[in-house]
C-alpha cells in the first residue's frame, strides 16, 4: 500500500504550524512594542533593523507555509522599512500610525489563518495601498520589483551571481517548499535554476522526503549578498550558502541540470552526501522543525500550557501520596524502620525539589501584560487630547499564567481610568504647576507569596466631594463622617462613574465593579489611595500561584483548616488578663496592641469544647498591615498543600480560598484570612 508523499507533507505543516503561529505572535508583540518606542525625530537605527527582521520573519514563515495573502502585506511593510532605514524616506508620526495598522493587518489575518477569524479585505487592500504609496513616494521606490534595464547614472548597478545551496537532507520533513525560496529569490531580479544530481539510491530504497539535490543559482540582481542570505535565514545554515560573482570563478558542473523560467518549473530533487543531519534521523520535535535550522543547543523549548497544567496535577497527586505515606510511618518504630524513615525523608526532599522546579514551568514574566500597554496609553492619550508618558517597574517579576492570562482586563480597566479621569489636560497641568506630560506607571513586585500590582498616576487624585454627591445621587450609603479609605471605596459600587459625560472610553458605569470582582475571583485583593493634586494608587494583590501554598494545618472540633504561612505572625496561648471586650467585641491585647478575634467554631457554626480563648490557641495574622487573631482548637503541622477548586467540585464557601487533600484523604479548607476579616462584622 503506497501513501502519497505531498499527503504525509501537508500533514507535517498541519503539525508545524502551531510553532509558526507562536513565533508570528511574538515578532507582532514586538513589532508593537518597537513602533510604540520609536522616536520618528531621531530613530534608533537598531530599532529599525529589528522591526525590518520581524516584518521579514513573518514574510518567510508565511511563504514557507503557502500563507499568501500574508506575504502581501508584510513585503510592502518590509519594502517602506528598508527605505526608512537606508535613509532614502524619512520617518514621521504617521508613518508609524500606518505600520501599526499594518501590524493590526497582519494579525488580522494570522487570527483568520488560526482561528478561522473573519479578515476584512477591504482594510488590508487599504493598507497595502497607503503603504503602497509611501513607497512610491520616495525617488527609488519599486526598484526591487523591477526588471533590470542596462546600467544609468540614476540606475543601481547590475551584477551576476552564482549562489550554491546545499540544504539538510531533512528540509522537506520540515515543511520546506522550494518553490518559494525560489520565488523570493526571482523578486529581486533574473533568476535561472540547476540541480545537481550525484548519488541517488536505488528506487527501491528512494525515501521521497530525503532531500536529494545540490540548487545552483544564476540571479542578475542589483541586491546585495545580505538581502539574499535573509531569503535562506529560515532553512539553512551560513555554511550551507556560497554567493560569488560569476566573474570571479567559474560555476560548478552540475551532473544534471535543467534552466527554469518560473519558480513553479522544478528540476527533480536529488542531492549529494548529506551536509547536516542523517536521512533516517527525523525528528518530528526538533527545535526549528517546521523551517527554521535549530542550533545544536536550544535555550528553550515549545511547551503546550495543558501538557504542562497536567504535570501540574501529577505531582500534587504525588504531594498528597507522599503525605499519605509519611503519615502512615508516623506509627512505625524509628529504629526498627531505619531506612524505611530516611528513604521517606528522601522521598519527601525530591518531591518538594520535583514540585517547586513544575511549579516554576507555570511562572512568566508580568512584562507579557505590561507590554500591551505603551500602544493603549499612546493612542487613547492622542484621542483624549492629553500627553501621557508610561513607565513600569519590575517587568521580570514572575506569576502564575493562569493569573496572567485573568489580571489582563482588570489592568487596562485601570490604565484607561488614570488617562480618562486621572491625567489632566496638558493646560491644566501647566497651571497648576506640573509638568504638561503625566506619567502613569505600572509596577509588579513580590512580597511573599504574593504578588503586588500598583497602577499609579500623577495626576488630580480622587475628588472626595464629587464622589460623595454621585453616590448621594445613586442612593448608597455615604456620609461626609466617612473616612478618605472609605469614600474611595465608593467607586467599586455597581454602576458608579464620575464621568460627566458617557463616551466610548468611560461614563457607562462598567469599570471599576468589574475590576474588583475579576480581582477577587483570583483569591486577589483591590485598595486604593489619593492625595488631591498628586494622584492616585491602585494595588491589586494576588496570590504568587493558584496551584500550592505553604501552609498550618489546625484543628477546630473535628475539622482542620489550612492557613497560609505568609499571613501567619506568630501563634500564643493568651491569659485570661489578655482577652477584653470592646464594644461588645472580643479582642486580644498583644504587645500594646489590641486585635479581633475570630472565633473560626463560630464562623463556620462547628461544635468545639474549645470556646474561651484562653483554653485554645490564637494565631495572629496579618493581611497587608491589617491583623487580626484567629481562635482554633490545637496547631498540627506544616504543609506543602495543593489548592483545588471548592467551587468547581463543590460550591462556594465564605472565608475559603479552595481546598486540599490532606495525607490521610481528609479534605481540608484552605482559610482566605483577608475574607475572614470581611466576615467577622456577621459574628
Amino acid at each position: 500500500m503506497s501513501t502519497s508523499p505531498h499527503h504525509d507533507a501537508s500533514i507535517d505543516l498541519d503539525r508545524f504550524s502551531g510553532a509558526f503561529f507562536e513565533e508570528c505572535a511574538e515578532h507582532l508583540a514586538d513589532m508593537e512594542r518597537l513602533l510604540v518606542a520609536l522616536d520618528p525625530a531621531c530613530p534608533d537605527m537598531e530599532e529599525l533593523n529589528a522591526l525590518f527582521r520581524d516584518a521579514h520573519s513573518i514574510k518567510g514563515g508565511a511563504g514557507i507555509f503557502g500563507f499568501a495573502d500574508l506575504t502581501i502585506v508584510t513585503h510592502e511593510l518590509e519594502s517602506l522599512l528598508d527605505k526608512v532605514r537606508g535613509s532614502e524616506i524619512s520617518l514621521t508620526p504617521a508613518m508609524i500610525d500606518l505600520f501599526l495598522e499594518a501590524r493590526d493587518a497582519i494579525a488580522m489575518q494570522l487570527a483568520g489563518h488560526r482561528d478561522g477569524s473573519a479578515v476584512d479585505q477591504a482594510v488590508i487592500e487599504d493598507v497595502c495601498q497607503r503603504l503602497r504609496s509611501r513607497i512610491e513616494g520616495c525617488p527609488a521606490a519599486g526598484a526591487r520589483d523591477q526588471a533590470p534595464t542596462p546600467a544609468s547614472g540614476n540606475q543601481p548597478q547590475f551584477r551576476r551571481l552564482e549562489i550554491v545551496f546545499a540544504p539538510d537532507t531533512d528540509i522537506f520533513q520540515r515543511g520546506v517548499r522550494l518553490e518559494n525560496l525560489f520565488h523570493e529569490l526571482a523578486q529581486l531580479g533574473s533568476l535561472s535554476v540547476k540541480a545537481q544530481l550525484p548519488d541517488i539510491p536505488p528506487f527501491e530504497t528512494l525515501d521521497p522526503e530525503v532531500c536529494h539535490a545540490r540548487w545552483l543559482f544564476t540571479l542578475d540582481t542589483a541586491a546585495g549578498e545580505e538581502e539574499i542570505w535573509e531569503i535562506f535565514e529560515f532553512v539553512a545554515e551560513r555554511e550551507q550558502l556560497t554567493i560569488r560573482p560569476l566573474d570571479e570563478q567559474p560555476p560548478l558542473s552540475p551532473a544534471a541540470e535543467e534552466n527554469i523560467s518560473s519558480p513553479g518549473n522544478i528540476a527533480p530533487e536529488t542531492a549529494p552526501p548529506p551536509l547536516g543531519r542523517r536521512a533516517y534521523d527525523r525528528d518530528e520535535t526538533a527545535p526549528g522543525a517546521f523551517g527554521r535550522r535549530g542550533g545544536e543547543a536550544e535555550a528553550s523549548i515549545r511547551v503546550g500550557v495543558s501538557k504542562v497544567d497536567q504535570l501540574i496535577n501529577q505531582v500534587g497527586e504525588l504531594v498528597i501520596t507522599q503525605s499519605m505515606l509519611a503519615q502512615m510511618a508516623g506509627v512505625l518504630d524509628p529504629v526498627l524502620f531505619e531506612n524505611f524513615h530516611r528513604g521517606l525523608l528522601q522521598l519527601e526532599r525530591n518531591t518538594r525539589d520535583l514540585q517547586q522546579s513544575v511549579m516554576s514551568m507555570r511562572l512568566v514574566p508580568i512584562s507579557i501584560v505590561f507590554s500591551r500597554f505603551p500602544r493603549l496609553v499612546r493612542e487613547l492619550a492622542a484621542k483624549l487630547g492629553k500627553q501621557a508618558e508610561l513607565k513600569t517597574i519590575g517587568e521580570t517579576t514572575e506569576l502564575d499564567k493562569g493569573l496572567i492570562e485573568k489580571i489582563a482586563d482588570p489592568l487596562t480597566h485601570l490604565v484607561r481610568n488614570c488617562l480618562d479621569h486621572g491625567l489632566e489636560s496638558p493646560e491644566a497641568r501647566l497651571a497648576a504647576g506640573k509638568n504638561p506630560v503625566g506619567t502613569i506607571t505600572l509596577r509588579a513586585s513580590q512580597v511573599g507569596g504574593r504578588i503586588v500590582i500598583d497602577v499609579m498616576d500623577d495626576g488630580a487624585g480622587l475628588s472626595r466631594e464629587k464622589i460623595l454627591r454621585k453616590a448621594a445621587e445613586r442612593g448608597i450609603p455615604a456620609g461626609e463622617s466617612m473616612a478618605d479609605e472609605e469614600v474611595w471605596q465608593l467607586i467599586f459600587a455597581p454602576g458608579f462613574s464620575t464621568a460627566e459625560t458617557v463616551t466610548d472610553i468611560s461614563g457607562r458605569g462598567v469599570g471599576m465593579d468589574v475590576v474588583l470582582r475579576n480581582v477577587q475571583a483570583l483569591s486577589g485583593r483591590v485598595q486604593i489611595s489619593s492625595e488631591p493634586g498628586a494622584g492616585t494608587r491602585v494595588t491589586i494583590s494576588l496570590p504568587l500561584t493558584l496551584a500550592i501554598l505553604d501552609g498550618l494545618s489546625v484543628a477546630v472540633g473535628g475539622e482542620k483548616f489550612i492557613i497560609p504561612l505568609n499571613a501567619i505572625i506568630e501563634s500564643l496561648q493568651p491569659k485570661p488578663e489578655e482577652v477584653k471586650t470592646v464594644n461588645g467585641r472580643t479582642v486580644i491585647h498583644v504587645r500594646g496592641e489590641y486585635l479581633p478575634l475570630l472565633p473560626l467554631h463560630e464562623l463556620f457554626n462547628l461544635e468545639t469544647t474549645v470556646t474561651r480563648p484562653e483554653a485554645g490557641i490564637v494565631v495572629l495574622v496579618d493581611v497587608e498591615g491589617e491583623k487580626a487573631a484567629l481562635l482554633v482548637d490545637a496547631l498540627l503541622d506544616e504543609h506543602q498543600v495543593v489548592i483545588k477548586s471548592l467551587e468547581a467540585n463543590y460550591r462556594k464557601v465564605e472565608g475559603t480560598a479552595g481546598a486540599t487533600i490532606l495525607g490521610d484523604g481528609r479534605v481540608a479548607l484552605i482559610l482566605d484570612v483577608h475574607a475572614l476579616l470581611l466576615m467577622r462584622t456577621g459574628i
